[in-house]
């Protein structure tokens, strides 16, 4: 095997960069296992680790995931990634925000936002998907969603700082998806 490649353990069959945009953008998994085939949606492809913490995705022996779909949705079109890293752009996030919008004349039809960096999987922010929905992205708006997206956050003494960084993070692609011409 070349140097340069770099095998992924099969508790992780999605490279991390690609989880919070699939999640976001609404993306289907189809499954072919033993129990037939199958269709979920990417959200709930991993777990929380709760009492299994071995245990990263729904996932059962013999399960091969045969493709992923994408809708053809509106919010698809403004949709960016935002990844704060400590080094390499290789190393994992510390914070990310995939965020995509549906607009109509400046404002808000539909949000969906993905965060990455600050759960054990990709995390659906609903509450600040809801925050947006119908509304102009100002400076207050965009405080009041990373607010609800990280209401219930709860750092352990070492990782503190990410719900910081993770409102910034979240900040930043907002404005970013909202900049983008299309």
């Amino acid at each position: 095997m070349p140097s340069s490649a770099r095998r992924r353990p099969a508790s992780q069959p999605i490279p991390e960069i690609s989880r919070r945009r699939l999640v976001a953008l609404g993306a289907i998994v189809e499954v072919a296992g033993p129990r037939g085939p199958r269709e979920l949606a990417f959200e709930d492809l991993h777990r929380l680790p709760g009492e299994t913490p071995h245990l990263e995705h729904v996932l059962a022996p013999g399960d091969v995931i045969t493709s992923f779909r994408m809708p053809a949705a509106p919010w698809t079109r403004r949709s960016v990634y935002v990844k704060v890293r400590n080094r390499a752009s290789y190393d994992f996030a510390l914070a990310s925000a995939a965020v995509a919008l549906d607009t109509k004349d400046e404002t808000i039809r539909m949000a969906r936002i993905a965060l990455g960096g600050v759960a054990t999987k990709p995390w659906r922010a609903r509450e600040a998907e809801a925050v947006l929905a119908g509304k102009q992205l100002t400076e207050d708006i965009l405080e009041d969603a990373a607010d609800a997206a990280f209401a219930n956050a709860r750092g352990n003494g070492g990782n503190d700082f990410k719900i910081d960084l993770g409102r910034r993070t979240l900040i930043r692609a907002l404005n970013e998806a909202g900049e983008l011409e299309i």
